[in-house]
């Protein structure tokens, strides 16, 4: 199974998304959202940055 997201209401009635490997560790975990929407339109973002984003290194060991 791949990695997936998972959309869900918070102890404060917040929207919240994380993103869960296949072995179920949480990889991240969004902020609040007040609106169910928004956090989906938070998902597609954080999917697009995904794929065509860069890696700086700012470990100075490079």
């Amino acid at each position: 199974m791949a990695a997936l997201f998972e959309l869900y209401m918070d102890a404060e009635d917040c929207f919240r998304f994380r993103l869960v490997a296949d072995d179920g560790e949480v990889m991240l975990t969004s902020e609040a959202y007040a609106y169910e929407d928004v956090a989906i339109a938070g998902i597609w973002a954080v999917r697009e940055a995904a794929v065509t984003g860069g890696i700086v290194d700012r470990t100075g060991t490079a």
